[in-house]
Parts: structure tokens; sequence; C-alpha cells
């Protein structure tokens, strides 16, 4: 029953809850510009709104005008060249060696500090587990090397609710003191209390410096770089939560070495766009429900879960990030300052000199290579690959911002 339902639902299914109910939202909730901008492009994608393109046949037997997608993160309906190039990139800098993949989660309790400063927040999380991994591998004790990571932020869980944590991926080895690839000995890489202890550590120091005006050496902060105390809480009393959560035992999950980086980089990369919910995995909308399958399955007793139209759009929103806040970072070896040591490593593995991807292939082009078959890209008299030949883009605001 899921599985045939679930192929009832056409792409855009997202969209038609949105037009369905937002407005009736909009009445009931203050949203924010970056939610506003969001759902004015979840609601306007492939739709005139957003502009148009016109793909032709390269002998002139035919031409079609297409609306363009919104290109927005947290649309459901974009994201796939977008995360296909950043694929392409990962794989072209990957290590011929074994990965891991290392999940560091928080504490539930600081979800209320992360809503009112997402940016600042979801930095120091980046900066905490960073720290973390390059400190303790960087300890003879464990492996004496310098490892490249990749992470990727993530607020949601398996029912669109609030979930912060990180998904790290991890070269199973490093560069070493001498200059030389020291890889990890079996399918061992940290304690995971340990490393969940360094990092509780380190977050809460960096959430707690944070909450400060001056750095420690005595320079004044920007606004944009200090953490507020919520509606209702005063920081005092974030500072106490801080300092409870230090007494209580934390988690990190480490799994089973990958052996090379294209399985674990693909798992991750379907967190880096289109926001908290595939439209694959919604199995049914009957105007005023949603019923959604979970991502995981095997980690609960049913299939799927259901939410109404307006808790569900409240989760979608409840997930935007900020404008410039970057979602996905790399560290160590796949930092772009550690370009040599990089090519050094890869030198050691026989690999040949990361070559960074630089020519970017059109959306159009890379949708061909994607899909050969896919009848959309061919000219219907001839068959030939269409070619975009023309682009307009509206502008890229909601009407009540164009008003403003």
């Amino acid at each position: 029953m899921l599985s045939r339902d679930r192929d009832l639902m056409k792409p855009g299914i997202v969209q038609k809850i949105f037009h369905d109910h937002f407005e009736a939202y909009l009445k009931k909730h203050r949203l924010s510009k970056r939610e506003k901008k969001a759902s004015w492009n979840i609601m306007t994608c492939r739709t005139r709104a957003q502009g148009f393109h016109i793909d032709e046949c390269p002998n002139g037997d035919y031409s079609i005008i297409l609306n363009n997608s919104c290109k927005h993160r947290s649309c459901p309906q974009c994201g796939v060249t977008e995360t296909e190039i950043w694929l392409k990139r990962r794989k072209l800098q990957a290590l011929d060696c074994p990965y891991f993949h290392i999940t560091f989660t928080i504490d539930h309790d600081l979800h209320l500090i992360w809503r009112y400063n997402r940016r600042v927040f979801t930095n120091a999380m980046f900066h905490a587990a960073w720290h973390t991994l390059k400190e303790l591998l960087g300890d003879d004790k464990w492996l004496g090397v310098q490892p490249g990571a990749i992470g990727v932020f993530q607020s949601w869980g398996d029912e669109m609710q609030e979930h912060c944590h990180l998904h790290c991926i991890v070269t199973a080895g490093g560069l070493d003191r001498q200059g030389g690839w020291k890889e990890a000995n079996g399918g061992f890489l940290l304690p995971t209390q340990v490393l969940a202890s360094k990092f509780r550590g380190k977050f809460l120091a960096y959430l707690r410096e944070a909450f400060k005006a001056i750095t420690p050496r005595g320079i004044e902060k920007d606004k944009s770089q200090i953490l507020v105390a919520p509606a209702g809480k005063s920081v005092q009393q974030c500072l106490n939560l801080l300092n409870k959560l230090g007494r209580k035992k934390w988690h990190a999950d480490i799994e089973p070495a990958y052996e090379h980086a294209e399985g674990v980089f693909k798992y991750v990369g379907r967190y880096i766009r289109r926001g908290p919910i595939s439209e694959k995995r919604i199995v049914s909308y009957d105007g005023d429900n949603v019923t959604i399958a979970y991502g995981h399955p095997e980690k609960h007793e049913k299939r799927s879960f259901r939410l109404n139209a307006e808790t569900f759009i409240h989760r979608i929103l409840s997930h935007v990030p900020e404008k410039g806040t970057h979602m996905v970072r790399a560290y160590g070896l796949f930092h772009p300052n550690c370009r040599g040591k990089l090519d050094d490593v890869r030198a050691q593995l026989g690999q040949p000199p990361y070559e960074p991807l630089t020519d970017l292939p059109h959306a159009h082009e890379l949708l061909c290579r994607m899909f050969p078959d896919w009848e959309a890209n061919l000219c219907p008299k001839c068959g030939a690959v269409l070619r975009t030949a023309y682009v307009y883009r509206r502008l890229h605001a909601p009407p009540w911002r164009i008003a403003a």
C-alpha cells in the first residue's frame, strides 16, 4: 500500500501544499524575511514568476519555452544539478583511502538558542567538531596526523523536527609530522566517548564565549558575532543551561570505515540541498494531512508518519538557514589552503595532483549527462539534444520586497 500510494505523488506536491495552505498559515504565524523568501520561491518554482528559458534544436527543427526553477536551497524541487556538481568536486578531490562517517549530536535543550542564533550557533558547532577531530587525531596517542574532513550541518530529524547535528566525512589516516601518509589501523579511529566528551567541552566553551561582547584579546565584537538570549530568557539563564549540560553525557557516532569516499559522499549529499524533505518520501496528501515515509524506517516501528498541512509547512520553514550560512565546509587536507599537502598525499597514494573543477557545465548540459535517455532533452523531430538558447530571469525578490 505504501509504495503504490507513493507512486501517485507527482513532483511539485510540496508546492501544492503551500498553495493550498500558506495563506491561512501566514494569518496565524509571523514569518521572518528568510522564511517569506523561501515560501515565495517554493510556491513560484518552475512558474513564469521565476522567468523562463528557451531550449531549441541545434538543427532548427524545434524550440520550447520552459519556466525557470527557483534554485532556493530549501526548495524540494531544486538542487539536483548543484548536488551533482558538489559530488563531482568531492570525487575529484577525494583521496584513495578508506573514510569514516562521524556524527556529532547535541542536547535538544540547546535548540532554543539555535533558533535565535542560527549562524553563530552553526559556526560554533562546526568549529568545535573540527577542533575536536584535529586535536585528537593530531595526538600521537591516537594517530598523530592531520586528516582531511568534510562537514555537513543538518538541523532536522526523520520527522522534520529540530535535531541539530553534524555529519563529518573523515579520512582514515592523514599526513604525519614527517610528511608521510599514515593510515588508521584496522577499523578503529577514535573512542566514541572520548570524541563526544571533547566535542561537548569545546562546543559549550565556544557558546559561552559567543555570549560575550568582547573577544579574549579585548576587541569588541560585531553584533552578528554575538549570541543573544532567546525571548523570555536571560544570558545568565543560558549560561546556567550550558553548565548543566556540561555535566551530562553526550553522544558521537563513528560508523565502520567505508572503503572509498563515493558512497558516504552520496549519503551526505542528500542533505546539502532541498531542505528537510525529499518529495519522494511523501506517500499521500488528502488536502489537509500529509503522510510521509521515514527516511530511516529501520529506526521506527512504523514506516510512515502523518502531519497536518500547517505543521508540515511550519517544519519546512523552521529549517531555512540564515543567508550566508555555509552548511558544508572543508577542513584539514581538503581545505583550500592545504592544496600542497593534499597533492603530497595524493602522490604518496599514487594519485595525480588535484585539479579543481573550474569549467562548470550549464544546468541543461548537466541534466543531459545525468539523464541521457530523458525525452525532454531531445528534439521530437530529429532526436538531437536540445540546447539552451536564451534565459530570462525576473527579479529574484518576493512581491512584498519589490513593493518596499
